[in-house]
């Protein structure tokens, strides 16, 4: 460890050495020998009681910032290299020889190499912040790449290699670092810029799902008697989109799901189409998630005798092809989800042309996503199977239906669809990808994140 006449030397030299494009704590406890190294409008922000030991390099390339909190501890030989940002939340520690890059090579490919020059940095640069948060632990000789965000009091194991997100309260091992166990984690201060997902859903009153409310009706405490009238005060929406959110919440606790309704009761693929190019001028939300679905009124309007305002199916799959489109340039991951078929209405004989007809428009959506690189997830053959068996019960049994009108869903239908949503995310893994931060082009890269780190800059950088 250095003297604090030491310390105070090197302060002072890092000081004078890098200007106001060093913000430096007091109170912290730096090796003689600790490299920094900051480029044009690079800003490194140390705070408060910082220990770092000897062999460390901290590297802050153009336009990044890399912001270490109180009371952190790095040990001997640590390299944190950032061309996007990092961030080390109070009382983290870094064990010895600690890898931190926010960045990495681009692949060798035609695409970011069209002349073929064979020189290691022709292929450009990616990049994306790292976030250490409060009381999270590397051990030695871990190393993190970008994009990642590792949760308090997290606990990397030695050796491992951090390419995904790690949550907090967790124990995780090996190449790449897994999750191996949760514990009942120390408390962390409030953590205000808490993970983001943005979720947002096109569809028809299937996504929609309306429900009457008064506020009696689910309020434990002031439930109305038995028999009486209550008004009702407005809309909720319900169904399959409100329970998955409440599990998204449930399943990821320290992560905020911003979700976004769009779907509208009556709607056709025309009006779809013209809510997902009003969305992005009104609404403005780049989307991380994105489930559109749509087809059930295209058909079913020329059934009820509506032509006019019937959808064909080549007009359908144009309207596909344009949300994909756009939807796609502000979205990182869509799903697109099948119809559920009709089931018994008014006029029963001709529920299966009707699905003959809806089973075409579901093939449509499914070349539109695989056209536009988007997820198909097809709900039709375990819904009509839940529906035959359920209408096969013997009395007694309970097994309800899963239409409440041969359209619209009942409470069951809603959870049979919500099973197969979860069963989706969780096969292809997608929230936990959807965690780690998109990786950007070199130049991108710091501007695109400069708001993570506006706090941690002074106010004329």
């Amino acid at each position: 460890m250095t003297s604090t006449s030491q310390d105070l030397s090197v302060a002072d030299r890092l000081r004078a050495q890098h200007g106001p494009a060093l913000t430096l704590g007091r109170d912290c406890d730096l090796p003689d020998d600790l490299v920094i190294e900051l480029d044009t409008d690079a800003h490194l922000t140390i705070g408060d009681r910082v220990s770092i030991r000897r062999g460390t390099t901290i590297q802050v390339l153009r336009g990044a910032t890399i912001a270490i909190g109180n009371d952190v501890a790095i040990g001997e030989h640590v390299f944190i290299s950032a061309m996007a940002g990092i961030r080390l939340g109070d009382g983290a520690a870094l064990s010895n020889m600690v890898d931190l890059h926010d960045h990495n090579h681009r692949e060798r490919s035609t695409t970011h190499m069209p002349g073929g020059e064979l020189v290691p940095w022709a292929s450009g640069f990616e990049a994306a912040p790292i976030v250490i948060e409060p009381g999270a632990i590397l051990s030695n000789k871990v190393t993190v790449t970008g994009g990642v965000r590792i949760g308090a009091n997290a606990l990397v194991g030695a050796n491992a290699v951090v390419s995904r997100s790690i949550p907090p309260d967790t124990k995780a091992t090996g190449v790449p670092a897994t999750a191996r166990r949760r514990f009942d984690g120390a408390a962390v201060p409030v953590i205000e810029d808490r993970r983001t997902l943005s979720v947002g859903f096109f569809g028809t009153s299937i996504m929609e799902h309306l429900e009457g409310y008064n506020t009696q009706l689910i309020e434990q405490a002031n439930l109305p008697q038995i028999g009486s009238k209550v008004t009702v005060q407005g809309w909720h929406q319900r169904g399959w989109v409100h329970r998955l959110a409440l599990s998204l919440r449930a399943a990821w606790p320290y992560v905020t799901f911003e979700v976004n309704n769009h779907g509208e009761g009556g709607a056709t693929s025309r009006d779809i189409a013209r809510i997902v190019e009003g969305d992005r001028r009104t609404d403005g939300v780049d989307y991380d998630l994105v489930f559109l679905g749509c087809g059930i009124n295209d058909v079913w309007r020329r059934f009820q005798g509506r032509t006019s305002e019937a959808v064909g199916i080549e007009e359908y799959a144009d309207h596909m092809a344009a949300m994909l489109t756009q939807l796609g340039g502000y979205s990182r991951r869509l799903i697109v989800i099948s119809e559920t078929p009709f089931g018994p209405v008014d006029t029963p004989e001709i529920v299966s042309e009707m699905n003959a007809e809806l089973t075409r428009y579901n093939d449509a959506a499914a070349k539109a996503a695989s056209k536009h690189g988007a997820l198909y997830l097809d709900v039709w053959a375990p819904f009509t199977a839940a529906a035959r068996q359920l209408a096969t019960a013997p009395a007694g049994h309970q097994p309800g239906s899963v239409w409440s009108d041969g359209v619209h869903l009942t409470e069951l239908g809603d959870a049979v669809l919500l099973r197969q949503v979860e069963t989706f995310l969780a096969e292809h893994h997608i929230i936990d990808k959807l965690l780690d931060y998109p990786r950007l082009e070199r130049d991108r890269a710091p501007e695109a994140y400069r708001p993570m780190f506006t706090a941690h800059r002074p106010a004329h950088n």
